[in-house]
């Protein structure tokens, strides 16, 4: 079973990538809030844990995963343009460009996707401290219970965040340093020369 998931995740490791992602997004904009409930009829007031969240939000959430995904993409796929034909000059020069461009700004991908998980999991801070400063908490039946649940509902998404954010970024490193070789070795030298060659740009650079 731990070598067929492995498989998996190989064979479509874009897709994984983008389903943690989203599914980290859309959990982090669940609003978890702690409400008093006083009607007439209860004996005490009781507290309840609601999970609540806007459509619209979650609507547009994949947009921002689409674009963190931007950062595991050698040049945006440009690099995939066709390196013969009438039009290949303009490709090769159109590849060298967004491998330049995505060398330089991958990490800035991750930053819209980052600051929407981080805004989602910063309002059930303010919304706990809301509800311990009201003095009828004290009072509510289940109050400690529920508090403690939706503290540990709470933690378990920033823990998910964390990971994924980590995960994401030392991907992103990782590609990054795999477009250069430090090496003296003349034969491989020349094997990477040939590559470039092949693709009809300069995708992989050796340093000394």
């Amino acid at each position: 079973m731990r070598d067929y998931a492995s498989n998996v995740i190989r064979s479509h490791r874009c897709l994984c990538i983008f389903t943690v992602l989203q599914l980290t997004l859309m959990l982090s904009m669940l609003e978890v809030q702690i409400q008093i409930d006083q009607s007439p009829e209860l004996q005490r007031p009781m507290t309840r844990v609601l999970l609540g969240a806007q459509l619209g939000e979650l609507a547009w959430s994949p947009l921002f995963s689409g674009f963190a995904m931007g950062a595991m993409f050698y040049g945006y796929g440009l690099i995939h343009l066709p390196s013969k034909g009438p039009l290949g000059c303009f490709f090769s020069r159109l590849r060298t460009a967004g491998l330049s461009v995505w060398q330089q700004c991958s990490p800035v991908m991750l930053v819209p996707w980052t600051l929407k998980v981080a805004q989602g999991l910063s309002l059930f801070p303010c919304h706990l401290w809301e509800f311990l400063a009201n003095e009828v908490c004290l009072e509510t039946d289940n109050c400690l219970q529920h508090v403690i649940l939706a503290f540990v509902l709470w933690i378990y998404l920033l823990i998910l965040a964390i990971t994924s954010l980590v995960s994401v970024v030392r991907l992103n490193l990782q590609m990054l340093a795999d477009r250069h070789i430090h090496s003296r070795d003349h034969e491989l030298r020349a094997y990477v020369r040939g590559i470039n060659e092949l693709l009809g740009f300069e995708m992989i650079m050796v340093t000394e």
